[in-house]
């Protein structure tokens, strides 16, 4: 329903994406293997993209890939992108994970054209995500600072998007020096937005590091965090950020 209303309130395009831990924490996930249920959901709900977080990992690869095939039979589900996966040619374990990666329906970006538009997504798992998902194994997570440079060469370059939005299930600290999407954006020029995920952190304003504005929309769909931009001369520009309160003020 809030997304609706956020949609009809808006002339210009309205994008839904989501940093990743859609799977677990609710009875849910008990069927996902065989229904996808979060995904169906989400794809109901009006997701348009969403990358994967540590506990996507939780019923391990080959869980995963039971997930996100079942969804695919289906028919409906948002696009799914992640591109710091590393596969274990050696080992069997993920063989089904990395299949499912072939065939495209896990992507390391996508494309959406809205309003004139060429918007690239890509998504990634930062380092405190993969340390503490453990029955990943076998697959590992690339670096997350020089696999995102080369996201934006061949986005910038090669695709020659006009806005480019990194998913990123790495999250904010107080601590800057670990704050990890901040670093991202200090290191790696290009990224206009990054829709930060993982630490479950509550912002009532958007961060700005190097031109790039970063959002976290807290935890366990409490708010819908909503960023309102303006694109002019090929630069982008923060409107507003809201963090809109899901909650039983809204008629279903």
């Amino acid at each position: 329903t809030k997304i609706k209303d956020i949609r009809k309130d808006r002339k210009n395009s309205v994008l839904v994406l989501d940093a990743g831990d859609f799977h677990m924490g609710t009875l849910f996930h008990m069927i996902a293997r065989e229904e996808a249920s979060e995904l169906l959901l989400l794809k109901e709900m009006g997701y348009d993209v969403l990358t994967l977080g540590n506990h996507e990992f939780d019923l391990k690869p080959g869980g995963l890939a039971q997930i996100i095939n079942s969804a695919v039979k289906k028919g409906k589900y948002p696009e799914i992108i992640s591109s710091n996966l590393i596969f274990d040619k050696d080992d069997k374990r993920d063989d089904t994970l990395a299949e499912v990666y072939k065939k495209g329906y896990i992507k390391p970006f996508t494309i959406l054209e809205r309003d004139g538009l060429k918007i690239g997504i890509f998504g990634l798992i930062g380092k405190d995500a993969a340390e503490v998902s453990p029955f990943a194994t076998p697959v590992k997570f690339d670096d997350q600072i020089s696999t995102s440079k080369k996201m934006v060469k061949i986005l910038k370059e090669e695709k020659k998007v006009d806005i480019i939005i990194c998913l990123s299930h790495s999250g904010l600290w107080d601590d800057k020096s670990k704050s990890e999407d901040e670093i991202l954006a200090q290191k790696v020029d290009g990224i206009d937005i990054i829709i930060s995920g993982h630490t479950h952190t509550k912002l009532k304003d958007a961060i700005v590091v190097n031109d790039t504005i970063i959002t976290q929309a807290w935890e366990h769909g409490r708010v819908l965090g909503v960023i309102d931009i303006k694109f002019n001369n090929g630069k982008i520009k923060l409107q507003k950020f809201a963090s809109e309160p899901i909650n039983d003020n809204i008629q279903g």
